[in-house]
């Protein structure tokens, strides 16, 4: 019995000792995975210097072009801001003090980083030294440019963009490699972690004999350690997500649509079964932001969302949104199904979005591509809905376009014009011209005809095309928001020319087309009067130009605008007058003085009674108004004449010259100068100032450009 003892109590022992071998291993492995949870912990919350110096990067070139524009730095472009010395302020208004500030952070963030502060594979060490040693050269060439930089110095601020424009793809992919990177390295840990605890849990099972001794040694840290994996794991769940999806509108973003689209393309070769690729997006946005601010942007989007994602309901449809008003859905789905599910998301879209008391009603185009059937990859399905897109808002927006072979030639040509349209403008005008089209009267007694004034028009020599149709750039500025910029271009060339013909005693009037985007400009009469002042262009010699299809937003506010530049002296003309829809009460509304009758009218009069009637009505209309009345397309004499016959007042067209460019327009005036003997300084053409009986005399030139007593060459 005491051998039995002895043995039972060596055996107990024995088992004691190698529970305590055992549990010592485990305590091991525990050590270890608290080592990996701070780990973990570390990358999460950690940031690394290569995504602060993107950030760093992008807040500089943001906030130097706002200085240089003259523009104030709203707080939340770019909220509270961080130096590398990890100290937070807030975001104040752009400044000499706030460029230099921005300026120096980039500076020494880029002098300090190295690849030991960036989370990058050691293959990708080069190409990143290389890259940092060009910014540095760059940022080094720019310190002078940005010292002396002063608000409206606009070469400086070309030349500092095209130096740091240099690195925006290669600190975008450094950037881009460091978020891969740290997640390939989350996914790891968490490998790690997992096959821990499993360790973890073999050691409570085979621990059930000394459960006492289990519970009283590691019992409260494998409880710790369990709750800090659980922690851990919300957060890694909660970064995944973040690098996946779109914070505003909480939808995937352009990195989760590419992990679906590889995914779908998986299954369509599995079963044979194709699916549909659309891009939205939403037109007029920018004007919503530029009227309303960038919050009303941000609810808009977020409505805009929600319709979309009630729409494309199906459990296997797929809406991210890429950025800015771009929206993308996959579908598995036939295209008859697809295409009533778009006309169904177009309908919606269009309707308006009630925001804080606003009704605000904006419209959108859609591009769709399918795959394998026009689409062989995930880059084609988005090249190919792009150019869709394209085609869409090219027939006009609010419509969509299916994918077709053919239409990358045409569209790619129109995107290189949009490109070099974009260059010319930031370029001054390379290569766009003002054309003007002389605008005459005529005296019934003697038959002679005077140039009373010009219509300024744009034409657009390319480099490598020639001269580019002027509807074929005009639809393409329309179409990629540079109208405004071509118009004010066009408006500051054109008032430059005018001020240094009237030094030169040609007193003419100068007519310009107000575009869209400057109609609903309720700020146009401020910043226009400012154009003047800037040009010395007395504006009782201005004439602008509105047609009665132009897209109006908000009628009231357009014509409160004009009727503040009329107060200023500028003249309104309706131009093609009779080819809108336009009511004669929306007419009554404008502080109309001139109506332009359309050529399309002009050119019949000869032959058709209808249009010699309908020119008759117009032209009464016009008088019993109070209007005078401009006809274009005017090409014979016949023509000219019954249109005076009928109390026309001015003419404009091939009878009496083409668009020419100004030094022709020169000649011509000079010409008729001399030979008619007479020379005055004419008054405006305008309520405030008699007309005087000063204009240039057409004499006898080229046919092009002028006329002989009503006969032309």
């Amino acid at each position: 019995m005491r051998l039995y003892s002895k043995a039972l109590a060596a055996a107990y022992m024995v088992s004691v000792v190698a529970l305590l071998v055992l549990e010592f291993s485990q305590f091991q492995k525990v050590d270890r995975l608290r080592g990996q949870i701070a780990q973990s912990y570390e990358m999460i919350t950690g940031r690394d210097e290569g995504i602060r110096l993107e950030l760093d990067y992008r807040r500089f070139r943001s906030i130097v072009a706002k200085y240089a524009l003259g523009v104030n730095l709203d707080p939340s472009d770019i909220g509270p801001v961080e130096g590398p010395d990890g100290n937070r302020g807030d975001a104040q208004d752009v400044s000499h003090q706030t460029v230099h500030k921005w300026f120096d952070i980039l500076w020494s963030r880029a002098f300090s980083i190295n690849t030991t502060s960036v989370d990058i594979p050691p293959d990708q060490y080069e190409h990143f030294n290389q890259m940092m040693s060009g910014l540095r050269v760059s940022l080094r060439a720019i310190d002078p440019l940005v010292q002396s930089l002063e608000p409206g110095d606009f070469m400086k601020l070309q030349k500092i963009d095209r130096q740091l424009a240099l690195y925006e793809d290669g600190i975008s992919s450094m950037a881009a490699i460091v978020a891969q990177t740290r997640v390939k390295r989350a996914s790891q840990l968490q490998n790690r972690l997992d096959d821990a605890l499993k360790s973890m849990d073999v050691m409570l099972l085979s621990s059930a004999v000394g459960v006492m001794l289990i519970l009283t040694l590691f019992g409260t840290e494998a409880y710790r350690a369990r709750k800090e994996e659980t922690r851990i794991k919300g957060r890694e769940a909660r970064v995944r997500f973040l690098a996946e999806h779109d914070p505003l509108t909480g939808l995937g973003n352009r990195s989760f649509l590419n992990q679906k689209m590889n995914q779908f393309i998986r299954s369509a070769n599995e079963t044979g079964k194709g699916f549909n690729l659309i891009l939205f997006d939403l037109d007029k946005f920018k004007d919503v932001n530029d009227t309303f601010g960038h919050p009303m942007g941000d609810r808009l989007l977020k409505n805009a969302a929600a319709r979309l994602s009630n729409i494309f309901a199906h459990e296997s449809d797929i809406v991210v949104r890429l950025g800015g008003d771009e929206f993308a859905i996959l579908q598995c789905a036939d295209f008859a199904e697809t295409e009533r599910s778009v006309v169904q998301a177009i309908n919606a879209l269009s309707s308006a979005f009630d925001l804080s008391g606003n009704d605000i009603r904006i419209s959108s185009s859609a591009g769709i591509s399918r795959y394998p059937d026009l689409s062989s990859s995930s880059d084609e399905l988005l090249r190919d809905a792009d150019l869709a897109l394209y085609e869409a808002k090219s027939r006009g927006r609010q419509t969509y376009s299916l994918y077709e072979t053919g239409m990358s030639v045409a569209i790619q040509n129109r995107v290189r014009l949009e490109a070099d349209l974009r260059h010319s403008l930031l370029h001054g005008g390379k290569g766009l011209e003002v054309y003007y089209q002389p605008q005459v009267t005529r005296n019934m007694e003697t038959g002679q005809c005077r140039v009373t004034g010009v219509e300024a028009l744009v034409r657009w020599f390319h480099p490598e095309q020639g001269q580019i149709p002027t509807m074929e750039f005009i639809e393409i500025a329309e179409n990629s928001g540079l109208i405004g910029s071509l118009s004010d271009w066009i408006f500051r060339q054109a008032c430059s020319d005018l001020v240094s013909w009237h030094k030169a005693g040609h007193k003419l009037h100068l007519s310009i087309n107000l575009s869209p985007h400057q109609l609903n400009n309720s700020n146009l009469d401020v910043e226009l009067m400012d154009l003047l002042d800037s040009t010395g262009f007395d504006p009782n010699y201005l004439t602008v130009e509105i047609t009665e299809s132009v897209d109006v937003q908000d009628t009231r506010k357009a014509a409160s605008m004009l009727s503040r530049l009329s107060a200023k002296g500028i003249s309104l003309a309706m131009d093609d007058f009779g080819t809108g829809y336009s009511n004669l009460g929306y007419l009554k509304s404008l502080p109309l003085d001139v109506l332009k009758i359309d050529r399309s009218f002009v050119q019949q009069i000869e032959d058709k009674e209808e249009d010699r009637k309908l020119v008759r009505g117009i032209i009464n209309l016009a008088r019993g108004m109070g209007l005078k009345v401009v006809a274009e397309g005017v090409e014979t004499e016949k023509q000219m004449l019954f249109l005076q016959v009928q109390r026309c007042e001015i003419f404009q067209g091939y009878l009496f010259g083409r668009p020419m460019h100004k030094l022709a327009i020169l000649a011509m005036l000079s010409g008729a100068s001399q030979d008619s003997g007479e020379q005055g300084n004419d008054g405006p053409q305008s309520r405030q100032a008699p007309q005087t009986s000063n204009e240039t005399v057409v004499g006898p030139t080229r046919p092009e450009l002028t006329l002989i007593k009503g006969r032309s060459r």
